[in-house]
């Protein structure tokens, strides 16, 4: 099934989800009167198991009376299970989930401002509390953990190209001129990089990262992309592309494809990444890869994000789901959970603790203190808080992609994408 066709159903079954708030739901409680939370992960079960069941340990010692139910669930089912859980209004009490926009504009989500206090708001770090979870004005998912993004180049394919293997670019357009350079004297691909919505640098990050932003007026009633600097990122892609700085694959590809290409060697750079690659590597790879901050767009500041958690309002338990929550993303185990992999906390105590500054282990944490030193210079790569955003992604997602291949050209894509948000605001603010 399409991307398009499938967020279109699962809009059909949120509106459903609507109907069901307030109808009641199923209790999971056991008959000795315990609540019983049921929390979902996505594919932490195999590497991450002792961790996750000694936190729940520690939570259920310190509430009697509470079970935590841990469901783990592959990357790829997610959104299409929770929707399942939803409509049998039987969902999880607290639930990290992708595809956040489907979810925020059809109203299934807690408002966490509304029941989280503001000292224990206070503990996150701003860009994140106001980050991905942020719709219509308030914050409704916790920020798990976050990643700010770096870029791994082949120096090998550097020296051969004739580049100075420790000269990474540090802008998009260097990215760009050294990939061309790549491209003409190795024959290989300069940019590793996969279009995709929501995932590995969709067209609206770029955006951002060139200060195309915002992309509506201030009340939300009509589109402000149809300008002469998105005309110029469009361009700019659309050279990359048609010259072989890109894969010929990138309109087309499947998850962790780009991360594939440049660790077979046929891409030099991959931005939009981070040091949990590294598991990808083997030794001999390993002496040619090279790290270094991601390119910086107009904008000056690199793009980061986070996983969330979210509760819906269906959950029987709201405030024990939300208890939870706080507890899961708590300093103390947001750092335990950076130690086994390289991953970025988003509290203010974890995010200053020494474990972020001591002798790197290994590649994998030498990545992620590049990335831990662009925090204070990063921005959240969240969505536009608009109504009606999930289908306008795949808008721009879809004409983005036909400039791409050469079907229109730029302008003819940003008129289209200008034409079709402007009908669909005044459809969603009449």
């Amino acid at each position: 099934m399409g991307d398009s066709r499938r967020r279109r159903l699962i809009a059909s079954c949120l509106c459903f989800c609507l109907l069901l708030l307030g109808a009641g739901c199923s209790e999971k409680d056991t008959q000795e009167g315990d609540i019983v939370l049921e929390f979902w992960t996505i594919a932490l079960g195999d590497a991450f198991a002792d961790y996750i069941n000694g936190m729940i340990a520690d939570y259920e010692e310190l509430n009697p009376g509470v079970r935590v139910e841990w469901v783990d669930v592959s990357g790829g089912e997610v959104a299409e299970k929770f929707i399942a859980a939803l409509v049998s209004g039987d969902p999880p009490d607290l639930a990290n989930v992708y595809d956040l926009p489907r979810f925020l504009e059809h109203d299934v989500l807690s408002n966490l401002d509304s029941l989280v206090s503001g000292t224990d708001q206070d503990r996150y770090l701003p860009n994140f509390w106001r980050g991905m979870g942020q719709y219509q004005g308030a914050n409704y998912a916790f920020p798990f953990y976050g990643s700010v993004n770096m870029m791994w180049y082949n120096k090998e394919i550097f020296a051969a190209a004739g580049l100075d293997p420790e000269r990474p670019p540090t802008t998009m357009t260097e990215m760009f001129e050294m990939g061309r350079v790549i491209r003409e004297k190795t024959g290989k691909y300069g940019v590793s990089w996969r279009l995709h919505p929501s995932l590995v640098g969709p067209p609206w990050w770029l955006l951002r990262m060139d200060d195309v932003w915002p992309l509506f007026n201030p009340d939300g009633t009509a589109t402000t992309i149809n300008n002469a600097e998105a005309l110029a990122l469009f361009e700019q892609w659309v050279d990359a592309y048609a010259m072989g700085v890109l894969p010929p694959e990138a309109l087309a590809a499947s998850s962790r494809d780009e991360v594939n290409w440049f660790i077979e060697g046929r891409a030099a750079m991959l931005p939009f990444s981070g040091g949990w690659i590294t598991r990808y590597f083997d030794e001999s790879f390993e002496t040619k890869a090279g790290m270094t901050s991601h390119p910086l767009g107009r904008l000056g500041k690199v793009p980061a994000n986070s996983q969330v958690l979210v509760v819906p309002r269906m959950s029987p338990h709201v405030e024990q789901a939300v208890d939870f929550g706080l507890f899961v993303t708590s300093p103390k185990y947001q750092l335990e959970f950076c130690s086994y992999v390289a991953i970025l906390p988003t509290t203010k105590e974890a995010a200053a603790d020494p474990f972020f500054r001591q002798p790197p282990r290994n590649l994998s944490d030498r990545a992620n203190q590049i990335s831990y030193a662009d925090l204070p210079n990063s921005f959240v790569a969240a969505p536009p808080d608009v109504k009606g955003w999930s289908r306008m992604e795949d808008i721009l997602y879809e004409e983005f992609a036909r400039a791409l291949a050469g079907q229109q050209s730029s302008q003819a894509a940003l008129d289209r994408i200008e034409s079709k948000w402007n009908h669909l605001l005044r459809y969603t603010n009449p």
